[in-house]
């Protein structure tokens, strides 16, 4: 007797485990006290509490500058509270584990391993302020000039001047010819809805 077999396919997202990914939180009730078993912790109810007196010294602004040192023998939970104190400062919060045997290298100096797991370790949010132009073609003038350095009178284009429309307004832009071999690489017709990066000259439909 033969059996079909099926194969199934999980829609279920990969994840990762580690000794670690069950950890949540510190798992301490509103008043800072510790649950003997909430969020992934069992136990280190005093080291639990302490940290929580750690994340609000850092979410009132007053740890600036300042390292927290957690010292103990092996395994008895340093790497637990502090990704715990990391899940409890929110998502934005970069938590960067590394072990003894990692700083010793034949190749790489122990400062320059550090210096990495430092930078890796800072959370900064870049923000960049572009000045764009989108809306819908309406007008597409190519400007010509003649060239009379040569011979032969060779015209090449000097600017472009491109009219968008939008729903309220329409504004005339004189580009630049080089914005304009991007208009004539990305196909741009009148009608068509396109987006300028007036900085890098950039031209998207």
């Amino acid at each position: 007797m033969e059996i079909p077999a099926e194969e199934s396919k999980s829609e279920d997202i990969l994840q990762c485990v580690a000794a670690h990914t069950h950890i949540k939180g510190l798992g301490l009730r509103p008043d800072g006290t510790a649950l003997p078993c909430a969020s992934g912790l069992v136990g280190q109810v005093k080291a639990r509490e302490a940290a929580g007196v750690v994340v609000d010294l850092i979410n009132s602004c007053k740890m600036i500058g300042k390292a927290l040192l957690l010292a103990g023998a092996s395994g008895t939970g340093k790497t637990a509270i502090a990704l715990a104190i990391a899940q409890e400062l929110g998502p934005k919060v970069p938590f960067c584990p590394m072990i003894g045997s990692e700083v010793y290298s034949s190749e790489v100096k122990k400062t320059e391993i550090l210096m990495a797991n430092f930078r890796r370790s800072i959370g900064i949010r870049i923000k960049e302020v572009k000045e764009v132009y989108e809306g819908e073609v309406s007008a597409i003038k190519p400007i010509e000039s003649v060239d009379m350095v040569t011979t032969a009178l060779q015209r090449n284009i000097s600017h472009v001047i491109v009219t968008l429309q939008t729903t309220n307004d329409s504004k005339t832009l004189k580009l630049d010819s080089t914005i304009y071999d991007q208009i004539v690489k990305e196909n741009v017709r009148v009608g068509d809805i396109i987006y300028i990066d007036s900085t890098s000259g950039t031209v998207k439909r």
